[in-house]
């Protein structure tokens, strides 16, 4: 019993000396580093000419790049103003042009219908004054646009007009001529811009000579088109302050109205215009310039009518364009200036403190040196204590075996020599001696493995698991050939691993599972595996007694054994050698299980030998 007490208090000293042995000494406080660090040096040879050269160059690099990004960002912004308001005006463009299109198109189709009714009556006098002012009226009605119809006889003189207060108080006088005499044919002229005669507002005649069916000119009908209507529906555009809106006599290359409205402007020659020399196929257009009439410089929009000898525009001046581009423009600069001085300041504290800093790197360059030297002397430290472990292992190995073998060859000889003389309990007692020195010597066949497993230099090879999981079942199967055991061992199974050590890992996982799995009829056991992420899984599950997970924090623990009081022996190093082989690979292991149910074992490799071998290196280094 003596000797029993013993053997069990000499477990925890041999496992905190080998804990010792294996730990690494302090780095910093070691006195050979101390004694043996090398001495920082302090005479530094900088090239601070050449350093202040570069910081300037750099600074005048950095500046030239910031005024050019900031001048192609004031260029490209130019050129996105000047497109907005392209595009703004060529839109507007193109609904004042449906908008003159629909209302020339209203008024020459009145026009129209007026001088179809003349020409059925034959003669301008077959109306008598009341029936065609009734006409004239019922047509103006619907005309906003015209400031008025009317009829003129084939000598020029007014024959009724919608504005008229009576047929008594019509004016038997001539109307005003045309600035261009009536062409023989039947359709519509759109004249030059006029002071009406009845009105005395701003007009543009739409005419239209009437035939008889004989051919015989019978006469004009027309329509003087307000321009103070279009004025009125162009107020209520809103349009910027200094906008221009422009209707064009493409063939007489005058200006009909004009937004706001300049007197002298209207009915002005505008000959030397983009748009009047252009190409009558080309429909729109947007020109850049100044005019005779307007010395400012402008951005207009062309839309010329499809059907119509006529232009519309819409004008801005560039100023208005570019005002949002002026004002960004000023931010930039200011931003940009702001800039350069701060980068110049910045300069100038690198300048300034260029020396400091070089000493600063010197000394740095001097302690990596200085950390370099340490790193030497403790790699040399830590495998001088890895050769003291192993040979503290090898020590305790041979000095232990022989009292071991002394006390088991002793308690035979006892048993055979003095065992009649002992009664039940001294028979007892010797009994339990005999174990605890084969215990013992278990123990430490188990403390060698485990260091074994710590010494063991990695091998990184592409390893087939499967392989070795079916050999490792095969060879269990013989020791118990009367079992029924249920084996299934998932193919193509590998890794890239020490073959030694996942041998060793296995054959303690599927040792647990066959050992542990005894009373389940029949036994079933499978080992398999599956991608996980950057690391292969691996798993040994069983249908034995299981364990309560209250107790999974210990089931990797050296000399824990969760099952002794059932009946099953073991030494509780097996499962620790896993562990410490499975984090020597960089990966690691965990159990999942419940009493009765079976037991799974999980374990992960790293799926490439790069990082098989910085874990590796990292728990020896």
């Amino acid at each position: 019993m003596l000797i029993w007490v013993r053997l069990s208090h000499f477990q925890a000293p041999c496992l905190q000396q080998m804990e010792r042995l294996r730990r690494p000494p302090a780095l910093l406080a070691s006195p050979a580093l101390s004694a043996e660090a090398p001495e920082p040096a302090t005479n530094a040879h900088p090239s601070l000419r050449r350093l202040r050269v570069a910081i300037w160059l750099a600074f005048t690099l950095l500046a030239a790049l910031i005024v050019g990004v900031a001048i192609s960002l004031i260029r490209f912004d130019r050129e996105q103003a000047l497109q907005r308001a392209e595009s703004e005006l060529l839109s507007l463009t193109r609904a004042l042009e449906e908008h003159v299109a629909r209302s020339f198109g209203e008024t020459e189709g009145a026009v129209a219908e007026v001088a179809g009714i003349l020409a059925a009556r034959a003669s301008v006098e077959a109306f008598d004054d009341n029936e065609l002012q009734r006409l004239l009226r019922q047509r103006a009605i619907h005309l906003p646009e015209a400031d008025y119809l009317f009829v003129e006889r084939e000598d020029g003189s007014l024959a009724a007009d919608s504005s008229d207060p009576s047929p008594t108080e019509k004016s038997t006088e001539p109307a005003p001529k045309r600035a261009i005499p009536h062409l023989l044919k039947e359709e519509i002229e759109i004249g030059s811009p006029t002071r009406s005669p009845v009105t005395g507002h701003w007009i543009t005649p739409l005419t239209r000579q009437v035939f008889d069916p004989a051919g015989k000119y019978l006469g004009t009908a027309g329509a003087a088109m307000s321009h103070s209507y279009f004025e009125g529906v162009y107020r209520d555009l809103q349009l910027a302050p200094r906008d221009t809106i422009l209707i064009l006599h493409a063939t007489r290359a005058i200006t009909l109205i004009r937004h706001p409205q300049v007197e002298e402007l209207i009915g002005s020659s505008v000959a030397d215009s983009p748009a009047i020399g252009a190409e009558h196929d080309q429909r729109s257009m947007v020109v850049t310039g100044s005019t005779d009439n307007d010395p400012a410089e402008r951005i207009t929009a062309y839309r010329r009518l499809a059907d119509r000898p006529l232009i519309v525009g819409t004008s801005r001046p560039m100023e208005d364009a570019l005002a949002n581009f002026y004002e960004h423009r000023r931010r930039i600069a200011a931003g940009t200036s702001l800039l350069l001085t701060l980068v110049g300041a910045l300069a100038l504290l690198l300048h300034r403190d260029a020396s400091r800093r070089d000493e600063e790197r010197l000394a740095l360059a001097e302690l990596n040196a200085t950390l370099e030297e340490r790193v030497r002397l403790r790699t040399e430290e830590l495998e001088q204590s890895n050769r003291e472990l192993l040979s503290f292992s090898y020590s305790v190995s041979h000095d232990l075996r022989a009292p071991l073998r002394a006390i088991n060859g002793f308690s035979h000889a006892l048993a055979e020599d003095y065992g009649e003389r002992l009664d039940d309990t001294g028979r007892n007692y010797l009994e339990r001696l005999r174990k605890a020195s084969l215990r013992m010597g278990e123990l430490i066949d188990e403390l060698q493995k485990l260091a074994g497993v710590s010494r063991h230099t990695l091998r990184i090879e592409h390893t087939d698991v499967t392989a070795i999981a079916r050999e490792i079942l095969d060879d269990l199967s013989t020791t118990a050939p009367e079992r029924v055991v249920h084996t299934h061992v998932d193919s193509d199974l590998n890794a890239d691993a020490d073959p030694t050590l996942i041998r060793t890992a296995l054959e303690n996982l599927l040792g647990n599972a066959w050992k542990f799995s005894r009373d389940s009829h029949p036994t079933l056991i499978q080992v398999g595996g599956r991608a996980h992420g950057a690391e292969k899984l691996f798993y040994v599950t069983d249908n034995g007694i299981g364990f309560d997970m209250a107790h999974a924090g210990k089931l990797f623990e050296p000399f824990q054994q969760l099952h002794k009081r059932d009946g099953f022996e073991g030494s509780g190093i097996g499962l620790a050698s896993v562990r410490r082989i499975v984090e020597r690979h960089g990966g690691s292991v965990w159990a999942e299980s419940s009493p009765g149910s079976g037991t799974t074992v999980f374990f992960t490799l790293p799926r490439s030998p790069a990082m098989v071998r910085r874990p590796r290196e990292r728990l020896q280094g």
